[in-house]
């Protein structure tokens, strides 16, 4: 049976923010889920924890399972997978505004008594998600880059959302719609896409997709879900399509690497486009970013057509899509979406995902 388990922050309790909302919407969706009030939560520590959740209490990790942390209680996953006996893993796990070190914090110590071994962490769950805000006043993004590099997760930054609490936001957060969207898998659903599609052609512009979304319009269905809508748009486009989405209140998403050539932009629903800035030379290429770069998406890889719902659309080809799977550490989408992508269109499956 599918599971869920909520931890909460430091000197927090089960039933503040959206933690008991989010358990009544998994119930909803036939999750049983456990939401416990963690023992001296105001001085949280990994041993006194992972005894309570492992020991005093019978709940069952297996590979249904899905772990959901918030602050210290997100830090506190990490401890908790390193402590799983070797035949347990689970499905995925969502650290919502983690952080990497006490930050001078004296009360945090207990987390970090014992140094994570990220190499085990990393085979305990197929999955990590890791959301932060680009103004957490507490933890600073700069801490979940570090934590979802050690297990090469997914990074999700959210504009403005700060700490993802009543305290710091406001009442906002009894809910976390995105995060629920994500866990059921439509936080940029097709329906969603599909509206911005239609928008992007009343606005006569031209655009491919890139990423999943791209994957799953060559394979014409949803196989997977999406934190975000990735693009490719000629520069001349940018404006236009940019001034319509402000418009509706969308805004930059502040990151390290942002630059005209590749930025993201989001709405207070959390829904992420990232653009992929190109200018098209004689030949179709799209050159990306400056020419001494030498950056291109090529005119093969504009050439990829395909399908959501009843819409015609461009995305990168099937092949320059698993050319761009590769190069770094790869997570399970990855091996999800280039063997996918190999056996519909007969492509050798990468050396690196021959596992």
């Amino acid at each position: 049976m599918k599971n869920a388990l909520i931890l909460h922050g430091t000197d927090g309790h089960s039933k503040e923010n959206w933690f008991d909302w989010l358990r009544i919407e998994l119930e909803k969706k036939g999750y049983k889920v456990w939401v416990p009030d963690l023992p001296k939560a105001s001085h949280p520590n990994i041993k006194r924890y992972n005894k309570f959740l492992l020991e005093e209490n019978d709940w069952e990790f297996n590979e249904e399972s899905i772990i959901i942390g918030h602050s210290s209680g997100a830090v506190s996953i990490l401890g908790l997978l390193q402590a799983l006996p070797d035949n347990v893993k689970v499905k995925a796990c969502y650290l919502v505004g983690a952080f990497k070190d006490n930050s001078d914090w004296d009360v945090l110590d207990g987390l970090f008594e014992e140094p994570f071994d990220f190499k085990r962490i990393k085979q305990k769950t197929k999955a990590f998600h890791f959301i932060h805000s680009d103004n957490d006043p507490y933890c600073p993004l700069d801490h979940a880059k570090y934590l979802c590099e050690q297990v090469s997760g997914e990074l999700i930054v959210l504009p403005g959302q700060k700490h993802f609490s009543v305290d710091s936001y406001g009442d906002t957060y009894k809910q976390f719609q995105y995060l629920l969207s994500l866990i059921l898998g439509n936080a940029v659903d097709q329906k969603y896409l599909e509206q911005f599609l239609k928008k992007i052609e009343e606005l006569k512009i031209e655009i491919w997709l890139d990423g999943g979304w791209a994957v799953d319009a060559l394979l014409k269905k949803q196989t997977r879900p999406h934190a975000d809508i990735d693009i490719v748009i000629q520069k001349k486009d940018v404006n236009t399509l940019r001034g319509h989405l402000e418009n509706k209140g969308y805004k930059e998403v502040k990151r390290d690497d942002s630059s005209a050539w590749n930025f993201v932009i989001g709405d207070d629903e959390c829904h992420m486009i990232d653009f992929h800035v190109i200018e098209l030379d004689k030949d179709g290429n799209g050159i990306y970013g400056p020419k001494k770069n030498g950056d291109a998406f090529t005119k093969e890889a504009l050439s990829g057509k395909g399908k959501i719902g009843d819409l015609e659309v461009n995305c990168i080809s099937p092949k320059i899509l698993v050319e761009y799977h590769t190069g770094y550490d790869l997570r399970d989408k990855d091996y999800h979406d280039v063997k996918a992508l190999c056996e519909k269109f007969n492509i050798e499956l990468p050396e690196k995902y021959k596992r």
